[in-house]
């Protein structure tokens, strides 16, 4: 019994650390089910995540929630637009707000391991109001929202207890020409698969996540023809205090679509510091990759990213992290995933490689409404000697 009583406590405990870690939605990348494989057509960021075009927001209306219908001929009118068409805006102004909230029962034990009461827990993960402005080959965008925990990479006030404000996003940019976007600011890093699975094992290791892993840069953005990619200049995250813990470097990568259904592509990081936020010792560190994309059937979307990594600093470390996910529309509107990841970040250590199976259910019941249960077994941080134990979480997301 007490075993039991110990297991929903360890359920507990992920939701923690969802509320540590959980982040923005909205960048799905098994789209390619439906042969869309760029990302600067839904997005303003042409790489995925953030604000939506309009044309991302009439897609979602169609091909998200059940009873959507695959039409996309068909106009969805106002119910597409911020606040469902509530408030007109002008052409080249885009608003989102975005709301993700987690709530679990917590049991209490007394000493014996024995359930002695119930309480419950509602972490909010996000909420964000997002912004984008495109006016004449000028693009900017920008977030800012509040968090009850986690996601201190992002804060713009830092108090100990209570909420505080995140800033995720914040850029601006322009267009010389058709495929092509300067940009600067504080942005997602471009590397790998970018997606809302923030806590996978190839986000967490390479710092990838769009939580709030985001650096300030200048980036460019190019696509044409099948072919995509992005290449950013690092100067460091100003949010984060004091300079020698900021990371410099360079990120970047290229991917080729030779069908509508499938895409793969590489990537590159390398980053430097004179401080790491971790072990305080001076951290150079660098990742290499592939990705894959690719629909084999209908509803069909399987997701595969291989990433060394090289770590120098107070020692040296080569280690890989991969993953391998399968996601299945059983019926419009309901995601069944499975996935499973491998890490070890260090071959010459004395820790084995880490594994952890997952499954996931997702139903967009509602338009701009989604429902979302995830169980896995294995390590929550790609952490060496970490033990495997039972997890899981729900959680409930909507934008406006």
């Amino acid at each position: 019994m007490a075993e039991g009583f110990r297991a929903l406590a360890r359920l507990s405990a992920l939701g923690l650390f969802a509320g540590a870690w959980a982040g923005p939605a909205q960048a799905y990348p098994w789209m390619v089910a439906h042969k869309y494989t760029s990302c600067g057509q839904c997005h303003v960021d042409p790489s995925g995540g953030g604000v939506l075009t309009g044309y991302g927001r009439a897609l979602g209306e169609q091909l998200l929630p059940r009873g959507g219908g695959e039409d996309q001929s068909a106009d969805p009118g106002k119910a597409k637009d911020f606040l469902l068409g509530a408030v007109a805006l002008p052409r080249w102004l885009q608003l989102q707000a975005d709301v993700r909230a987690l709530g679990f029962p917590r049991p209490t034990l007394d000493a014996a391991g024995e359930v002695s009461g119930w309480d419950a827990r509602t972490i909010l993960m996000q909420s964000d109001l997002r912004a984008a402005v495109e006016a004449n080959g000028f693009v900017a965008s920008g977030s800012l929202g509040a968090v009850s925990e986690g996601a201190q990479a992002a804060w713009v006030s830092s108090r100990d207890e209570g909420a505080n404000l995140v800033s995720r996003e914040w850029w601006a940019g322009f267009k010389p020409t058709k495929g092509l976007l300067v940009r600067a600011g504080r942005m997602n890093l471009p590397f790998g698969i970018r997606s809302e699975e923030h806590t996978q094992y190839v986000r967490t290791v390479t710092r990838t996540s769009i939580n709030a892993d985001q650096q300030a840069g200048v980036a460019l953005a190019a696509q044409r023809k099948g072919f995509r990619g992005e290449v950013m200049a690092i100067a460091g995250n100003p949010q984060v205090a004091p300079d020698r813990f900021r990371e410099r470097g360079a990120s970047g990568f290229v991917a080729w679509a030779p069908l509508k259904t499938l895409e793969v592509g590489a990537s590159g990081l390398w980053t430097t510091a004179e401080a790491d936020v971790e072990t305080l010792q001076p951290r150079t560190r660098a990742s290499e990759g592939l990705f894959a994309r690719w629909s084999p059937a209908s509803g069909v979307a399987v997701l595969a990213e291989a990433d060394l990594l090289h770590e120098t600093g107070d020692s040296q470390a080569l280690g890989a992290a991969t993953l391998a996910e399968v996601d299945w529309e059983a019926t419009q509107g309901l995601h069944l995933r499975g996935i499973g990841q491998w890490c070890d970040t260090d071959f010459g250590d004395d820790s084995s490689g880490l594994a952890t199976g997952w499954a996931a259910a997702q139903w967009f019941l509602l338009p701009r409404v989604d429902l979302r249960l995830d169980a896995l077994h294995g390590t929550l941080r790609c952490t060496p000697g970490a033990e495997a134990s039972w997890y899981g979480l729900g959680q409930v997301h909507f934008y406006l």
